[in-house]
Protein backbone atom coordinates (compact mmCIF):
# COMPACT_ATOMS: atom_id res chain seq x y z
CA UNK A 1 0.00 0.00 0.00
CA UNK A 2 2.55 2.29 1.06
CA UNK A 3 4.65 1.45 -2.04
CA UNK A 4 1.62 2.42 -4.10
CA UNK A 5 1.75 5.40 -2.84
CA UNK A 6 4.84 6.01 -3.25
CA UNK A 7 4.87 5.76 -6.63
CA UNK A 8 1.98 7.50 -7.33
CA UNK A 9 3.29 10.67 -5.77
CA UNK A 10 6.79 10.53 -7.50
CA UNK A 11 4.53 10.08 -11.05
CA UNK A 12 2.72 13.41 -9.68
CA UNK A 13 5.78 15.22 -8.82
CA UNK A 14 7.48 14.43 -12.78
CA UNK A 15 3.64 15.32 -14.33
CA UNK A 16 4.07 18.59 -12.31
CA UNK A 17 7.58 19.38 -12.77
CA UNK A 18 6.56 19.15 -16.79
CA UNK A 19 3.70 21.13 -16.92
CA UNK A 20 3.81 23.11 -20.22
CA UNK A 21 4.98 26.72 -19.65
CA UNK A 22 1.98 29.27 -19.93
CA UNK A 23 1.15 31.14 -22.56
CA UNK A 24 1.71 34.70 -22.89
CA UNK A 25 5.00 34.07 -20.56
CA UNK A 26 8.31 35.40 -22.48
CA UNK A 27 11.65 33.38 -22.00
CA UNK A 28 14.89 34.91 -21.61
CA UNK A 29 13.02 38.41 -22.15
CA UNK A 30 12.19 37.61 -25.33
CA UNK A 31 10.59 35.13 -26.57
CA UNK A 32 7.02 35.10 -25.96
CA UNK A 33 5.31 31.65 -25.77
CA UNK A 34 2.23 31.22 -28.31
CA UNK A 35 1.50 27.63 -28.63
CA UNK A 36 2.45 24.45 -26.70
CA UNK A 37 3.29 22.62 -29.83
CA UNK A 38 3.65 19.49 -27.79
CA UNK A 39 6.21 16.88 -26.57
CA UNK A 40 8.63 13.92 -27.15
CA UNK A 41 10.44 11.87 -24.30
CA UNK A 42 13.22 14.42 -23.03
CA UNK A 43 11.61 17.78 -24.32
CA UNK A 44 8.90 20.19 -25.15
CA UNK A 45 8.34 22.64 -27.91
CA UNK A 46 7.29 25.98 -28.02
CA UNK A 47 5.81 28.18 -31.00
CA UNK A 48 6.85 31.65 -29.53
CA UNK A 49 7.31 35.15 -31.19
CA UNK A 50 10.72 36.80 -30.93
CA UNK A 51 10.05 40.13 -29.89
CA UNK A 52 13.24 41.20 -30.94
CA UNK A 53 12.53 40.72 -34.58
CA UNK A 54 8.59 40.00 -34.98
CA UNK A 55 9.56 36.35 -36.12
CA UNK A 56 8.15 32.93 -35.06
CA UNK A 57 10.37 31.18 -33.57
CA UNK A 58 10.28 27.36 -32.25
CA UNK A 59 11.76 27.31 -28.27
CA UNK A 60 12.40 23.55 -26.99
CA UNK A 61 13.47 23.10 -23.70
CA UNK A 62 14.49 19.75 -21.88
CA UNK A 63 11.60 18.07 -19.39
CA UNK A 64 12.96 19.46 -15.71
CA UNK A 65 12.06 15.66 -14.68
CA UNK A 66 14.85 13.99 -17.45
CA UNK A 67 17.61 16.62 -15.31
CA UNK A 68 20.85 15.66 -16.86
CA UNK A 69 20.08 13.19 -19.74
CA UNK A 70 17.46 15.78 -20.93
CA UNK A 71 20.25 18.51 -21.03
CA UNK A 72 22.74 16.35 -22.85
CA UNK A 73 20.29 15.40 -24.92
CA UNK A 74 19.14 18.91 -25.80
CA UNK A 75 22.79 20.34 -25.75
CA UNK A 76 23.72 17.87 -28.63
CA UNK A 77 20.27 18.66 -30.62
CA UNK A 78 21.74 22.05 -30.83
CA UNK A 79 25.25 21.12 -31.27
CA UNK A 80 23.83 19.18 -34.55
CA UNK A 81 22.19 21.64 -36.02
CA UNK A 82 24.73 24.45 -35.72
CA UNK A 83 26.38 22.31 -38.16
CA UNK A 84 23.64 21.78 -40.78
CA UNK A 85 22.40 24.55 -43.65
CA UNK A 86 19.85 23.10 -45.49
CA UNK A 87 16.65 23.90 -46.72
CA UNK A 88 14.30 20.82 -45.20
CA UNK A 89 16.00 21.27 -41.96
CA UNK A 90 15.30 23.94 -39.39
CA UNK A 91 17.87 26.66 -38.72
CA UNK A 92 19.48 26.95 -35.87
CA UNK A 93 19.30 30.22 -34.10
CA UNK A 94 20.64 30.28 -30.86
CA UNK A 95 20.62 29.17 -27.34
CA UNK A 96 18.35 31.56 -24.70
CA UNK A 97 19.46 31.24 -20.66
CA UNK A 98 15.84 31.44 -18.56
CA UNK A 99 16.25 31.12 -15.11
CA UNK A 100 19.53 28.50 -15.25
CA UNK A 101 17.60 26.54 -17.97
CA UNK A 102 19.08 26.76 -21.65
CA UNK A 103 16.49 26.38 -24.51
CA UNK A 104 17.15 25.97 -27.95
CA UNK A 105 15.80 28.57 -30.33
CA UNK A 106 15.17 27.40 -34.18
CA UNK A 107 13.24 28.42 -36.90
CA UNK A 108 9.37 27.66 -37.28
CA UNK A 109 7.91 25.67 -39.63
CA UNK A 110 5.00 25.81 -40.70
CA UNK A 111 2.79 22.50 -41.55
CA UNK A 112 1.14 19.24 -39.80
CA UNK A 113 3.36 16.51 -39.30
CA UNK A 114 2.15 13.33 -41.50
CA UNK A 115 1.54 11.57 -37.94
CA UNK A 116 -1.24 14.58 -37.65
CA UNK A 117 -2.36 14.31 -40.90
CA UNK A 118 -3.43 10.46 -41.41
CA UNK A 119 -4.61 10.54 -37.15
CA UNK A 120 -6.90 13.73 -37.64
CA UNK A 121 -7.20 14.30 -41.09
CA UNK A 122 -7.67 10.58 -42.29
CA UNK A 123 -4.95 11.40 -44.90
CA UNK A 124 -4.11 8.36 -47.36
CA UNK A 125 -1.12 7.58 -50.05
CA UNK A 126 -0.53 6.26 -52.88
CA UNK A 127 2.64 4.58 -53.98
CA UNK A 128 3.63 7.25 -55.85
CA UNK A 129 2.50 9.97 -53.14
CA UNK A 130 5.02 7.59 -50.67
CA UNK A 131 7.79 7.31 -52.88
CA UNK A 132 7.76 11.04 -53.32
CA UNK A 133 8.14 11.70 -49.36
CA UNK A 134 10.43 8.79 -49.77
CA UNK A 135 12.43 10.98 -51.99
CA UNK A 136 12.18 14.44 -50.90
CA UNK A 137 13.48 13.08 -47.35
CA UNK A 138 16.64 11.71 -49.35
CA UNK A 139 17.86 14.70 -49.54
CA UNK A 140 18.01 16.04 -45.77
CA UNK A 141 19.65 12.77 -44.79
CA UNK A 142 22.39 13.07 -47.37
CA UNK A 143 23.14 16.69 -46.11
CA UNK A 144 23.36 15.21 -42.17
CA UNK A 145 25.37 11.95 -43.13
CA UNK A 146 27.69 14.21 -45.45
CA UNK A 147 28.26 16.37 -42.51
CA UNK A 148 28.58 13.00 -40.21
CA UNK A 149 25.76 12.54 -38.88
CA UNK A 150 22.76 9.96 -37.83
CA UNK A 151 19.09 11.01 -37.34
CA UNK A 152 18.32 7.59 -35.34
CA UNK A 153 14.19 8.74 -35.58
CA UNK A 154 13.19 9.06 -38.76
CA UNK A 155 9.26 8.05 -38.22
CA UNK A 156 5.80 10.24 -39.25
CA UNK A 157 5.78 12.52 -36.23
CA UNK A 158 8.91 13.78 -37.56
CA UNK A 159 7.91 14.77 -40.86
CA UNK A 160 6.34 18.16 -41.70
CA UNK A 161 4.33 18.85 -44.90
CA UNK A 162 3.79 22.21 -45.84
CA UNK A 163 2.58 22.45 -49.43
CA UNK A 164 4.89 20.89 -51.57
CA UNK A 165 7.52 20.88 -49.05
CA UNK A 166 8.68 18.01 -46.88
CA UNK A 167 10.58 18.68 -44.04
CA UNK A 168 12.66 16.20 -41.30
CA UNK A 169 12.86 17.72 -37.50
CA UNK A 170 13.61 16.35 -34.33
CA UNK A 171 17.34 15.88 -34.26
CA UNK A 172 17.15 15.12 -30.34
CA UNK A 173 18.55 11.34 -31.04
CA UNK A 174 20.83 12.52 -33.55
CA UNK A 175 24.67 11.59 -33.17
CA UNK A 176 27.82 11.47 -34.99
CA UNK A 177 28.35 8.38 -37.34
CA UNK A 178 29.84 5.09 -35.48
CA UNK A 179 30.02 6.99 -32.03
CA UNK A 180 29.88 4.87 -29.27
CA UNK A 181 26.66 5.56 -27.23
CA UNK A 182 25.47 4.51 -23.70
CA UNK A 183 22.19 4.56 -22.55
CA UNK A 184 20.31 7.70 -22.88
CA UNK A 185 18.62 7.22 -19.32
CA UNK A 186 16.68 4.24 -17.55
CA UNK A 187 14.16 2.75 -20.09
CA UNK A 188 10.67 2.16 -18.68
CA UNK A 189 8.42 -0.71 -19.88
CA UNK A 190 6.11 0.58 -22.48
CA UNK A 191 2.18 -0.42 -23.16
CA UNK A 192 1.45 -0.86 -26.41
CA UNK A 193 -0.39 2.51 -26.60
CA UNK A 194 2.71 4.04 -25.69
CA UNK A 195 4.77 2.98 -28.54
CA UNK A 196 5.76 5.39 -30.76
CA UNK A 197 3.95 5.65 -34.19
CA UNK A 198 5.52 5.55 -37.35
CA UNK A 199 6.46 1.84 -37.55
CA UNK A 200 4.74 -0.83 -39.74
CA UNK A 201 6.04 -3.66 -37.17
CA UNK A 202 6.09 -3.17 -33.63
CA UNK A 203 8.50 -0.72 -32.09
CA UNK A 204 10.38 -3.19 -29.90
CA UNK A 205 10.91 -5.03 -33.63
CA UNK A 206 13.12 -2.15 -34.93
CA UNK A 207 13.83 -0.47 -31.88
CA UNK A 208 17.96 -1.74 -32.13
CA UNK A 209 18.19 -1.00 -35.79
CA UNK A 210 16.89 2.07 -35.52
CA UNK A 211 19.04 3.54 -32.77
CA UNK A 212 22.61 2.29 -34.26
CA UNK A 213 24.63 5.17 -35.20
CA UNK A 214 24.90 4.04 -38.64
CA UNK A 215 23.46 5.69 -42.10
CA UNK A 216 21.72 2.79 -42.85
CA UNK A 217 19.84 3.19 -39.72
CA UNK A 218 18.10 6.09 -41.11
CA UNK A 219 17.17 4.32 -44.64
CA UNK A 220 16.07 1.35 -42.32
CA UNK A 221 13.38 4.04 -40.60
CA UNK A 222 12.94 5.33 -44.20
CA UNK A 223 11.16 1.92 -45.42
CA UNK A 224 9.03 2.13 -42.52
CA UNK A 225 7.84 4.71 -42.90
CA UNK A 226 6.94 4.14 -46.50
CA UNK A 227 5.19 1.17 -45.17
CA UNK A 228 2.98 3.17 -42.68
CA UNK A 229 2.35 5.82 -45.24
CA UNK A 230 0.76 2.46 -47.65
CA UNK A 231 -0.81 0.90 -44.63
CA UNK A 232 -2.72 4.28 -43.78
CA UNK A 233 -5.22 3.47 -46.53
CA UNK A 234 -4.95 -0.20 -46.40
CA UNK A 235 -8.63 -2.13 -45.05
CA UNK A 236 -7.94 -5.45 -44.19
CA UNK A 237 -10.27 -8.26 -45.16
CA UNK A 238 -12.52 -9.68 -42.35
CA UNK A 239 -11.60 -13.14 -40.96
CA UNK A 240 -8.09 -13.03 -42.61
CA UNK A 241 -5.26 -13.86 -40.98
CA UNK A 242 -2.30 -11.18 -41.05
CA UNK A 243 0.21 -11.41 -43.71
CA UNK A 244 3.18 -9.89 -44.42
CA UNK A 245 3.55 -6.54 -46.02
CA UNK A 246 4.67 -7.54 -49.45
CA UNK A 247 1.20 -9.75 -49.42
CA UNK A 248 -0.90 -7.09 -47.82
CA UNK A 249 -0.19 -4.14 -49.75
CA UNK A 250 -0.55 -3.94 -53.39
CA UNK A 251 2.64 -1.96 -55.12
CA UNK A 252 4.37 -2.66 -58.72
CA UNK A 253 7.02 -5.42 -57.57
CA UNK A 254 10.08 -3.10 -58.40
CA UNK A 255 8.73 -0.72 -55.56
CA UNK A 256 8.24 -3.86 -53.24
CA UNK A 257 12.67 -4.33 -54.00
CA UNK A 258 13.33 -0.67 -53.03
CA UNK A 259 11.76 -1.32 -49.99
CA UNK A 260 13.08 -3.95 -49.06
CA UNK A 261 16.65 -3.11 -50.04
CA UNK A 262 15.73 -0.17 -47.29
CA UNK A 263 14.84 -2.43 -44.74
CA UNK A 264 17.57 -5.02 -45.57
CA UNK A 265 20.41 -2.01 -45.35
CA UNK A 266 21.50 -2.64 -49.04
CA UNK A 267 22.63 1.20 -49.58
CA UNK A 268 25.48 2.68 -47.01
CA UNK A 269 24.41 6.22 -48.28
CA UNK A 270 21.06 8.61 -48.69
CA UNK A 271 22.98 10.00 -51.91
CA UNK A 272 23.43 5.98 -53.17
CA UNK A 273 19.94 4.84 -52.40
CA UNK A 274 18.38 8.81 -53.92
CA UNK A 275 20.41 7.57 -57.56
CA UNK A 276 19.09 4.25 -57.05
CA UNK A 277 15.46 5.40 -56.21
CA UNK A 278 15.60 8.17 -59.47
CA UNK A 279 16.44 4.94 -61.67
CA UNK A 280 13.73 3.21 -60.40
CA UNK A 281 10.77 5.93 -60.91
CA UNK A 282 12.29 6.77 -64.45
CA UNK A 283 12.05 2.60 -65.24
CA UNK A 284 8.58 2.75 -63.88
CA UNK A 285 7.64 5.59 -65.87
CA UNK A 286 8.97 4.18 -68.79
CA UNK A 287 7.07 1.19 -68.85
CA UNK A 288 3.63 2.50 -67.28
CA UNK A 289 2.33 5.57 -69.49
CA UNK A 290 -0.73 6.34 -66.81
CA UNK A 291 1.98 5.75 -63.84
CA UNK A 292 0.97 9.84 -63.13
CA UNK A 293 4.50 9.87 -61.29
CA UNK A 294 4.73 12.46 -58.88
CA UNK A 295 8.40 11.78 -57.23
Amino acid sequence: MLAGLMAWWRQRRLNWMDFPLRQGMVWAGRYRIEQYIGEGSYGQAYRCIDQQTGAAVLLKRSKPSKRAVGRKLLQRESDVLQTLRHPQIPSWLGEAVHRRETALVMAFIEGDSLERAMIERGATYTQWQALRIVRDLLGPLGHLHAAGFVHRDVRIPNVLAYGERIYLIDYGLACRIGEELRAEGASSAKSKSQEPSGFADGWEAVKQRMRAPETTSDLHGLGHLFLFLMYAGYEPVEGQEERSWEEELTMDPKVKLFVRGLLDGQWQSAAECERVLDGLVRELDSTNTNSNTEV
